[in-house]
């Protein structure tokens, strides 16, 4: 009997997740909308997630799991899962997150009712180990709505300069704009790269309710402070630290050759990269950080510290995708 793919396919890459996979699991086979098929690649764990997987798997015909002999490292996972995909629709899902049980059946009906949202995404509020909201303002109802815009160059420029990071990375996006990027690229900062690349190939709608919940905890590779352990958790093949910010830089520049613009758009777009390159403030802090051997995102370490002090959890806000 031939496989009939399901029409979302939800790609978990996991390592070492026994702590939070059951929970994250849990909220993804509640789901209102049926018609998915989850895919686990586990990234060599040392821990129960095996076990545990394998016991969801044994008792759900709607997950498939899959284990790799050693680490690859977080970008080679989370690539994995895609490559594994048959589907229409993708959703990357982190092992520790937690979605509302209406999460895909509101990005589906946004995606089926306009053939031209290339990606969508609820807005989010960050949860703590424990599962209790967090309640800071920069935790609470983050939203990117500044990327609904209709031309490239206006979504390509609220990626690179808006503030806030890619939580819309973990939202449902089209299988066929997926194929036209090289996916994720093997660097810390790469879900940028990738959602600005997807910001040149359609547009982007926010379903406006809080439905996705990130969690903070001390295992969040925000955590990581120094380039080189930045560099060795996202690919295990490729440690070179080799400048992250150069390489985000050269993978706008060619996520826009890439992309098929008009000659005005191009032009738009790349004066976006000049602008992004004259935030001479920024680049003093980079400038800094770099030679003290630290990676990027410093400064959410200080966000992190605070928020210990308010409430007993550890960890860090993932204004970037939490890779794992």
């Amino acid at each position: 009997m031939a496989h009939s793919p399901p029409r979302v396919n939800i790609g978990m890459p996991v390592y070492n997740g026994e702590s939070f996979i059951e929970r994250s699991l849990d909220s993804l086979l509640a789901q209102t909308y049926a018609d998915f098929e989850i895919i686990i690649s586990d990234n060599a764990s040392t821990d129960r997630t095996e076990s545990i997987c394998g016991r969801y798997a044994a008792h759900e015909s709607r997950i498939r799991y899959h284990r790799l002999d050693e680490n690859l490292g977080a970008v080679p996972n989370f690539n994995r899962v895609f490559e594994l995909s048959d589907s229409e629709y993708f959703k990357w899902a982190a092992v520790d997150d937690i979605c509302d049980p209406t999460f895909l059946a509101r990005c589906v009906e946004l995606l089926d009712n306009d053939l031209s949202v290339a990606w969508c995404h609820t807005r989010s509020t960050h949860i703590d180990a424990e599962g209790r909201p967090l309640d800071t303002a920069e935790a609470i109802n983050v939203s990117y709505a500044d990327r609904q815009a209709d031309t490239p160059h206006e979504r390509f420029r609220a990626v690179l300069l808006g503030h806030g990071g890619c939580l819309d990375s973990y939202g449902l996006i089209r299988s066929e704009v997926i194929r036209k990027t090289p996916l994720y690229l093997p660097y810390y900062g790469a879900e940028k790269v990738f959602i600005a690349e997807l910001a040149l190939h359609g547009r982007y709608r926010e379903v406006p309710e809080q439905l996705f919940f990130p969690r903070v905890h001390s295992g969040g590779s925000g955590n990581l402070e120094t380039a080189v352990d930045q560099q060795a958790f996202m690919s295990t093949r490729d440690r070179g630290v080799r400048f992250a910010r150069v390489r985000l830089l050269s993978g706008y520049v060619n996520a826009l050759f890439r992309a098929k613009l008009s000659f005005v758009e191009r032009v738009r777009c790349f004066a976006v990269v000049g602008r992004y390159l004259l935030q001479v403030g920024k680049w003093k802090g980079v400038l800094g950080r770099t030679l003290a051997g630290r990676g990027l995102g410093g400064g959410n370490i200080q966000r992190v510290k605070r928020l210990e002090r308010r409430k007993s959890t550890a960890g860090d806000l993932p204004t970037e995708a939490s890779l794992g």
